[in-house]
């Protein structure tokens, strides 16, 4: 039997509440209308015959399901977007590394993607790659070109010639560059170059030294923090408005002792003006369990409810820790939304899926194209083209429209509007299955509620002020 009305009861200590899907809007019931809406979820009261869906139906609100198809709208726009307005080009220019991380994507304990290995880029394969690039961007008038690895300055000679190159193809527009590296090998001359060439620079640092060698070492086992901090100290000193401008990418995994990492950036003074940005370890595709003790979690869930209490206006945001910024920003992405009451149409898609290739198309060393480097390139499914034979328009479609896999249960899912699931957070081996797929929904179906569950309880202690019986 399909959903004609979609909605989910929820409660908090202090009051009860129902999310409408269709307005995508939180209401404050009463105890008698939470009952009896309770009584409809559980199918005990037919909708029609109830009295409170009836009265919330006059305000806009339990309207029938109108979802009749599931497409992304960006459907329609993609084939001109490929063609005119790719924002980055991201070039693998190695996949070799100086380091042998216990995390990483490369290191053996993601099964089905690649490892290390000796394949670079050659000069042809990135001139013809910036070519391609630079063909498909007319209507940009900034653009940017990023460097990957492996570890991108074990091929700098290339990347010298990538950036003449593309300077001197680009008439009329902004170009810039990124790079994210281990950081080992910043020589006084490497660190001169990316500097006078204005690159936005990402180093990888894990914390302290005892930190981060439990997990970053080269290839003879010996830790690399040494190494690296000491070319982050000689920046500074020599050039220090490029310092300023460096931010450091932490990957919160089970060998660190996560209190000690926060505090080590939190007191060490190499990093006082610098921009540190925690990202989790990747568990899709992982080979074993991710083992986190309990004063990880202790460590996390205090700085989670510090941030709760920064919104709630309880403490100043300067105590909230770097580690809780994507936190945040997905709780004021959610409120907005919530805000905006705008009805379903008929034709929607979930969140997730961005335009496959036009935010960060990313060229491996053959050649070969894809949506971004966070995909597995190592499964032909995420393959959306080639340099000699362009882009795959099927295949960006079909990554595009990944809720067409699960189109019935999206078209009833109560968190339709609130999901997020890309096809690269999905494990699956050549193709994704409705299966695969769905492995993920019931997560994403416990975290927005429990999200949902948290903006209520927000507004009860004062976030968001403005918020009202609707929120």
């Amino acid at each position: 039997m399909h959903k004609q009305i979609i909605f989910k009861t929820t409660k908090t200590f202090r009051n009860k509440y129902v999310y409408d899907r269709h307005t995508n809007s939180i209401v404050r019931l009463s105890e008698e209308e939470f009952v009896e809406l309770e009584r409809v979820e559980k199918e005990e009261l037919p909708f029609e015959l109830s009295p409170v869906i009836r009265k919330y139906q006059e305000s806009g609100l339990f309207a029938p399901n109108v979802v009749e198809k599931i497409e992304n709208p960006a459907s329609m726009i993609i084939e001109q977007y490929m063609n005119t307005r790719l924002k980055q080009l991201t070039l693998q220019v190695t996949q070799q590394c100086n380091l042998r991380c216990e995390y990483c994507t490369y290191s053996g304990i993601y099964g089905k993607h690649r490892t290390h290995s000796h394949r670079q880029m050659g000069l042809e394969t990135a001139k013809k790659a910036i070519n391609f690039f630079l063909q498909r961007c007319s209507s940009l008038s900034e653009i940017t070109i990023g460097f990957y690895g492996g570890e991108p300055l074990l091929e700098l000679d290339l990347i010298k010639t990538c950036v003449d190159y593309a300077r001197n193809c680009v008439e009329g527009k902004k170009i810039t560059f990124n790079m994210t590296t281990n950081g080992t090998l910043l020589t006084d001359e490497t660190a001169d170059y990316l500097a006078d060439n204005d690159f936005s620079l990402s180093i990888s640092l894990d914390g302290s030294k005892e930190e981060h060698d439990a997990s970053r070492k080269f290839v003879n086992g010996t830790g690399s923090f040494d190494v690296i901090i000491e070319n982050i100290k000689r920046i500074n000193n020599r050039r220090p408005d490029f310092a300023r401008k460096i931010q450091f990418m932490t990957t919160v995994n089970p060998y660190m002792d996560l209190g000690c990492t926060l505090e080590y950036f939190n007191t060490e003074t190499v990093f006082s003006d610098k921009r540190i940005i925690f990202n989790s370890m990747n568990d899709v595709g992982l080979g074993k369990e991710l083992d986190y003790d309990d004063k990880y979690f202790m460590v996390r869930n205090y700085e989670y409810i510090k941030l709760l209490l920064s919104l709630a206006g309880k403490i100043g945001a300067e105590h909230v820790s770097p580690l809780m910024s994507g936190s945040r920003g997905a709780m004021e992405r959610r409120l907005r939304s919530i805000h905006r009451h705008t009805e379903l149409n008929s034709t929607m898609h979930h969140g997730g899926p961005c335009l496959p290739g036009v935010q960060r198309l990313f060229v491996r060393t053959d050649g070969a194209l894809f949506p971004c480097e966070r995909v597995n390139e190592a499964l032909d499914f995420f393959k959306i083209g080639t340099l000699e034979d362009g882009f795959f328009l099927d295949k960006m479609k079909a990554i595009l429209n990944i809720g067409t896999v699960t189109e019935q249960e999206c078209k009833e899912c109560t968190y339709l509007r609130h999901c997020s699931i890309c096809s690269g957070q999905i494990d699956f081996e050549d193709e994704l299955t409705k299966e695969c797929k769905l492995t993920g929904c019931a997560r994403t179906e416990d975290n927005t509620l429990f999200e949902l569950n948290e903006l209520c309880v927000l507004s009860e202690f004062g976030y968001n002020s403005e918020m009202r019986v609707v929120i």
